[in-house]
């Protein structure tokens, strides 16, 4: 899809949900467990994050929509800063919104912006401690580009700091299209405005500029049960939310971050931990 297609994609579902959760998502269960995956990882691999109540982390988010992701991540980074940018100006003035009612404003800032021009940009800082994404690289419509835009978010990240990316993977997608398939189901098919990364390609690229910490599965157990099970259960249909979808999400929040890893590859995105190095 053209880049200009994808950018009227989003601009709709802007103006169609403003600041409610379903302009970036179409289930809030997996938002949960993408919020905690993102918190998990910095407080695990951001040394500084281990004393977050006394020690405020500069937060770049690419891709920020209408500012779920770091409004949920301030309740626990409580003494951070967030920054967040976004290409649609309208997921910008609904981030705005919500900002209005927060009673400590100056905790964050938003602002238009593009993922493969974020140096051009007047308001972002010279570098962060954390810069992640949320799905945001799969709407850059090239492998190419792809690696162009982790590039430019390791541009503004200090050294020692971290780029942490929670992106839809094509294999992990397929291994999943492939337990439907072996049940009677129909394979699905990714969003026209979403082009999944090429695992292998894109970490060969990513590896020759920075450290690969950690790759965290969090959320195969869910789309398993989401996306599998239910389906077998349920005419063919997805249900976002079903009783068992709800169980699995409170499950898994309710132990071990690492537990997500332990029930395979089939979750169609993956989180990455990368370190910046001096």
């Amino acid at each position: 899809m053209k880049m200009e297609d994808i950018e009227k994609h989003w601009r709709n579902w802007a103006n169609e949900f403003d600041v409610d959760l379903r302009a970036t998502t179409k289930t809030s269960t997996i938002k949960e467990l993408e919020v905690n995956a993102l918190y998990s990882a910095i407080v695990e691999f951001q040394p500084s994050a281990s004393t977050k109540e006394t020690t405020p982390l500069d937060i770049l988010e690419v891709g920020s929509g209408n500012g779920h992701n770091c409004f949920s991540l301030s309740k626990r980074l409580t003494k951070s800063n967030f920054t967040g940018v976004d290409f649609i100006s309208e997921m910008v003035s609904s981030a705005n919104k919500q900002l209005a009612t927060y009673p400590d404003q100056k905790q964050f800032r938003f602002f238009e912006g593009n993922i493969l021009k974020l140096q051009e940009h007047p308001n972002l800082k010279k570098d962060y401690d954390v810069v992640f994404t949320d799905r945001c690289i799969i709407n850059v419509n090239s492998h190419e580009l792809q690696n162009q835009a982790f590039d430019n978010l390791l541009s503004l990240t200090r050294g020692n700091g971290l780029v942490v990316l929670i992106e839809n993977i094509k294999k992990t997608y397929d291994d999943q299209n492939q337990l439907r398939t072996s049940v009677g189901l129909p394979a699905r098919t990714p969003d026209s405005f979403n082009l999944f990364l090429d695992e292998d390609q894109f970490l060969f690229h990513c590896r020759s500029r920075a450290t690969l910490m950690a790759i965290k599965d969090f959320g195969s157990l869910h789309d398993l049960v989401l996306y599998v099970l239910v389906p077998m259960i349920n005419d063919g249909k997805t249900d976002y939310d079903h009783p068992i979808v709800k169980a699995t999400t409170q499950l898994l929040l309710n132990n071990d971050f690492d537990l997500g890893n332990s029930f395979g590859h089939f979750g169609q995105n993956r989180l990455y931990v990368f370190k910046k190095e001096i």
